[in-house]
This record gives structure tokens, C-alpha cells and sequence, in this order.
């Protein structure tokens, strides 16, 4: 596998899983470290290794930032449809939490323009990450949602900035940076110590 980032590592590992169903060589079958020695004359072994130390890596984080993982930064496939239910149920789960510990009361009406709001923030998150490119603009949002621009800054914006902030600050460092420890460790052969903590932060 080529190993530029923890984003495309996880695309890549996840990939040649799906595709090795026809050359039956399964990454998951290399997942035990203690099976982690690469033979150098087979490289579709050399890719299976890689890759199921990247996806055991990606298996052992808790929810919802596994599913986040595979759904986020895995094949855009059929096959991701079960981990993008469970995020986006965390998801709803935690906006109704923030909802319900608000002081004031919150219209359902508003409740549920907040729930659209912030499902629209996450999706372009991800396109962002991935593509540097936006998905839904704010000034999409607004239109898609349904919402007075007058309300934006009061009743949403807030809601638009915090999960903003959660998928970058806490979903991705939480799976990112542990992949881009297994990452070090492909590329170097070594675990990765104090001073490459720099180096993890690009390898994300």
C-alpha cells in the first residue's frame, strides 16, 4: 500500500479488504501483530499485512469513532452503510442531549431545523477533509434547511461552529492520530516517540 496518510491508509486498507474477496488473500487474517512480518517476494501479502494493521487499528477505537473512521475516510460503498447508521443515531443522540440540558425551550419546529442543520455540517466536513472541497456552504445550508437568514447567527450558527469543532477536534484526533502511529510504525518499523509527534500531526 502507499503510505502518505492516516485519511488514505484507511481508504486503502478498507479497499483492499473489499477487493482481495476475489483473490482471497484477506487482510483480516493478518490483523494479530504477531503475524505482522512481510515476505518480500509476494506483494499482495506485503499489501494484505499493511492493510489489516491499519484496519485492527481502526477496529479496536470505541463508537462512535470507528464508525466514523470507516464512514468518514473508508469506500464510499454500500458496505459502510451499517457503521454511517450507527454515527449518525451517536450523532442525533448527542444533539439531543445538548438540546434537552438547554435552559431556555427550544420550538420542535427550531429542534428539528438544529438536527438538519448539524447533519448537514457533518457531511461537509468529511467532503472538506477529503476534498478540500465544501459540500453544503453555509449559504447552502440555509437554504436547504429552510431557515431565516435572521435566525442564522442566533439560533444555528452556534450548533454549525461546535460540530464543526467535534468532528475535527475530537472525532478525528481520536481516530487519526492512532492510525498515524500504525502508519510510523509501517514506515519505519519503530514506534513513534515524543519527538515525532509533529510528524504524526502531517501524517494525518
Amino acid at each position: 500500500m502507499k503510505l502518505h496518510s492516516a485519511k488514505q491508509v484507511i481508504h486503502d486498507a478498507y479497499a483492499l479488504h473489499l477487493m482481495n474477496k476475489s483473490t482471497g488473500i484477506d487482510p483480516k487474517e493478518f490483523w494479530q501483530e504477531g503475524s505482522s512480518k512481510k515476505p518480500d517476494n509476494n506483494q499482495q501479502v506485503c499489501n494484505a499485512v499493511e492493510a489489516g494493521m491499519v484496519i485492527a487499528t481502526v477496529e479496536s477505537l470505541a463508537e462512535p469513532y470507528c464508525s466514523w473512521a470507516k464512514w468518514a475516510y473508508g469506500p464510499q460503498t454500500e458496505h459502510t452503510l451499517p457503521e454511517q447508521g450507527r454515527f449518525f443515531q451517536w450523532l442525533e443522540q448527542d444533539v439531543n442531549c445538548r438540546l434537552d440540558s438547554m435552559e431556555r425551550n427550544v420550538r420542535q419546529a427550531t429542534r428539528h431545523k438544529i438536527r438538519a442543520v448539524v447533519a448537514h455540517t457533518v457531511l461537509d466536513y468529511r467532503s472538506y477533509s477529503v476534498n478540500e472541497r465544501h459540500l453544503y456552504p453555509v449559504s447552502q445550508i440555509i437554504k436547504r434547511c429552510k431557515i431565516h437568514r435572521g435566525n442564522w447567527q442566533r439560533d444555528f450558527q452556534p450548533w454549525h461552529e461546535h460540530y464543526w469543532t467535534v468532528c475535527d477536534r475530537q472525532l478525528d484526533r481520536t481516530v487519526l492520530i492512532p492510525v498515524a502511529k500504525t502508519l510510523h510504525r509501517l514506515r519505519y518499523g519503530r514506534e513513534p516517540t515524543v519527538n515525532d509527534e509533529p510528524l504524526l500531526s502531517n501524517n494525518c
